[in-house]
């Protein structure tokens, strides 16, 4: 059994609310959305399970996405121009035809590079070991995403420095936007062996716009939520030797590890956009039509409305749970698989790979990025003693 005592970060303490069943108290909370105007944060597990398996009634919010993180003094985005969106941002028959394309492809190309992947990820956490003391952003986390972005969309050391920067600087970022379509065009013109020469292979009909769109939601998705995770993770057992223990004698019990991890330190804070086509109620309010919802991932997966214990970490609980962290139906993560094996992989090896672990400064002193989208961390210092 786990100690269960793991700090992870400060301020989703401070949101997550105690409540009880019928409880409506921080269920949904009015904020500010950039330009976009004032939207709803929910924060009920039932609500956003619900919001998120509706979508007649809570459609995607492409059309607002793009001044979400618009600063007031920003100009606001030509309403006349043609939009264009990846998929995660459209419905109907778009987003099915799309996202069939991305299914293909994806799992084809996981499967021709996943012993490499799996190679990489061994060769990364392996190296970093041998230091006896490090950062496990930097020398885990960071080459770990960075080699899957590589091996997965072919893209090269500056286009994923630039997408990294994006994820903390906030969109729309209409540099990165320009860049990608340049590069997308490139790729069009010269196919290579990656998956975006694939999609577009798989799905002519997108034009170069519409391959940088999805191009950079894989991207966004695979290069920080990837090493967030996976260092989330190594934050968790950091401070729980017993758990360490447990799965270093028993690997089954690593994919209830890698499910808690994304349960209870979930690298997506406030990722998941959604907006109300009909008027709705939504935990006792009467919501009209257009409004922008953001789910509040990281606290619904603490709800202990739903989980009494959910504050407690406990990668033994089973996963009867489920966890919002990459959404659910229709608009699911399409990287959950391959990101499921690449953390696995990387906590698989440092486990094996030590004897025992631990921080170098108090869990209170560590630094998350300051962003509501993301939870990830700025450095991760630690010791480890290896393995004979």
């Amino acid at each position: 059994m786990s100690e269960g005592h793991v700090l992870f970060r400060g301020t989703l303490d401070e949101r997550t609310v105690l409540r009880g069943p019928g409880d409506p108290a921080a269920a949904v909370v009015p904020m500010r959305m950039g330009t976009a105007g004032l939207g709803l944060l929910v924060n009920d597990h039932r609500e956003a399970t619900r919001i998120l398996s509706d979508v007649e009634t809570y459609g995607s919010a492409g059309e607002l996405m793009a001044s979400v993180f618009d600063e007031p003094d920003q100009p606001h985005p030509d309403a006349s121009s043609e939009a264009v969106f990846s998929v995660n941002q459209t419905d109907g028959e778009e987003h099915r035809r799309v996202r069939r394309a991305l299914r293909r492809v994806i799992d084809a190309r996981v499967r021709d590079v996943s012993d490499q992947l799996v190679q990489d990820v061994r060769q990364v956490v392996e190296s970093a070991l041998t230091l006896g003391r490090f950062d496990a952003v930097a020398s885990i986390g960071v080459p770990i995403a960075d080699s899957v972005m590589s091996r997965l969309l072919g893209l090269d050391e500056n286009l994923v420095s630039a997408l990294r920067t994006a994820v903390y600087e906030g969109y729309p970022v209409r540099e990165l936007d320009a860049t990608l379509v340049d590069w997308v065009r490139d790729r069009r013109a010269h196919p290579a062996d990656d998956l975006v020469s694939d999609l577009m292979a798989e799905l002519p009909s997108l034009d170069d716009r519409q391959v940088a769109a999805n191009t950079r939601l894989l991207a966004l998705s695979g290069v920080e939520v990837l090493a967030a995770l996976i260092t989330n993770g190594i934050l968790c057992l950091a401070q729980d030797p017993s758990t360490q223990s447990l799965v270093r004698e028993d690997e089954k019990l690593l994919p209830g590890l890698i499910h808690e991890v994304q349960r209870y330190a979930s690298p997506i804070a406030r990722g998941i956009y959604r907006m109300t086509k009909a008027s709705s109620v939504i935990g006792g309010y009467a919501v009209p039509a257009g409004t922008l919802l953001v789910i509040g991932v990281d606290v619904c997966n603490r709800d202990t409305s739903v989980l009494p214990d959910a504050h407690r970490f406990d990668p033994t609980r089973g996963r009867d749970f489920e966890y919002l962290t990459f959404g659910r139906g229709k608009h699911s993560c399409l990287g959950i698989p391959v990101t499921r094996l690449i953390a696995a992989q990387a906590l698989r090896v440092f486990l094996s790979g030590t004897t025992s672990f631990g921080l170098t400064v108090k869990p209170s002193e560590l630094r998350f990025h300051d962003t509501a989208v993301m939870n990830g961390l700025v450095e991760l210092p630690m010791w480890v003693e290896c393995a004979n």
